[in-house]
């Protein structure tokens, strides 16, 4: 009987600090995210292993009468909508170079929420977060040796039935 009534006691000496860790991992997971500004540039920071910085700037623009493609499929948006703003410019400084980005890496995302940027053992990795609801979407642009290689985006909702993938090779200096 004596075990029973001591049952909730420890459960919650053992649950409590399990809660109190996955509170912690989950406020460690969401500093990793930064919010974007809808309108304007923001700007994320990374210190490299080697002692190098990568500094990231995202520009974001508000859709209006201005945009020529008023059918386009944009990540971020929904078939005949266009999403309220578009990734306009990303900029990337590197050990003090500038890295090229192609267009084609950014020109198709729209209403970004949050950005991130991470280390990974050839360089790093910007993954970015827009959208909303069903047209709610993840980009991943990674980076290798000073340049981008990859891009992944998936639709988030179904991130199986609906991804783009691109392979980029430039010229090495």
């Amino acid at each position: 009987m004596n075990y029973l009534r001591s049952l909730p006691e420890v459960l919650g000496r053992v649950l409590s600090p399990l809660v109190c860790l996955c509170i912690a991992m989950a406020a460690v997971a969401a500093d990793a995210q930064q919010a974007v500004k809808s309108e304007g540039g923001t700007e994320l920071r990374l210190r490299l292993s080697a002692g190098s910085q990568v500094v990231v700037t995202l520009m974001q623009a508000r859709t209006g009468a201005f945009y020529p493609y008023k059918d386009a499929l944009i990540w971020g948006g929904d078939v005949g909508e266009l999403p309220p703003s578009l990734l306009v410019s990303v900029r990337i400084v590197s050990g003090g170079e500038t890295i090229f980005i192609p267009l084609s890496a950014y020109g198709d995302l729209g209403d970004l929420k949050t950005a991130a940027i991470e280390k990974t053992e050839q360089g790093f990795r910007l993954s970015l977060h827009g959208g909303d609801a069903a047209g709610a979407y993840d980009a991943t642009l990674s980076f290798s040796q000073g340049f981008l290689v990859s891009r992944l985006v998936t639709l988030r909702e179904f991130p199986d039935q609906r991804r783009e993938m691109t392979s980029y090779s430039f010229p090495r200096r």
